[in-house]
């Protein structure tokens, strides 16, 4: 009997993280990247068509002082995962100050690209759900988003890895 309860427990608790690893990833259909302004770290102004247009890389659009939006962060450790950081650009929505506060948290990310999205606009024109959330460019174009934090660290290492490789 205690044998049957552990095995209906395992199988709910494995039946429940793949509804949520299903919840959170989403397959979009592919659109270009939208015209969107964001802020370096310096105050200076670019606008998306200077994001990277060569290869696969990522989006990571965060919230400052979340702890959802840090646990994503701490997916992109460079002795780790080496080529996250070098392939992300991070937006953080809010202020300059905003980004470098996260820039001090996680020395680890020096490699990535870090911009504030000061007045949302790239959230609202990129259509985006929440934060965090990962998109996946590809040549100016939105592949796939990822919304959240899958319940599985080592799936969503792997999508990432998968989607650099090409």
């Amino acid at each position: 009997m205690r044998s049957q309860k552990k095995l209906m427990r395992t199988i709910a608790v494995t039946v429940l993280t793949l509804l949520m690893t299903v919840a959170t990833a989403v397959a979009v259909e592919p659109v270009p990247l939208p015209d969107f302004q964001l802020t370096a770290v310096d105050g200076s102004v670019i606008k998306s068509a200077a994001l990277p247009s060569q290869g696969n890389w990522l989006i990571v659009y965060v919230q400052p002082r979340n702890q959802f939006s840090d646990n994503l962060l701490k997916l992109f450790k460079k002795d780790q995962y080496p080529a996250l950081a070098q392939h992300a650009v991070i937006i953080v929505s809010g202020s300059t100050d905003d980004v470098k506060a996260a820039q001090v948290r996680f020395p680890e990310l020096a490699l990535a690209t870090w911009y504030a999205d000061t007045d949302k606009s790239a959230f609202g024109v990129m259509k985006l759900t929440g934060a965090p959330m990962i998109l996946g460019i590809k040549q100016h174009t939105i592949a796939w988003s990822l919304s959240g934090i899958l319940a599985d660290v080592n799936v969503a290492k792997s999508i990432l890895n998968t989607w650099l490789a090409g």
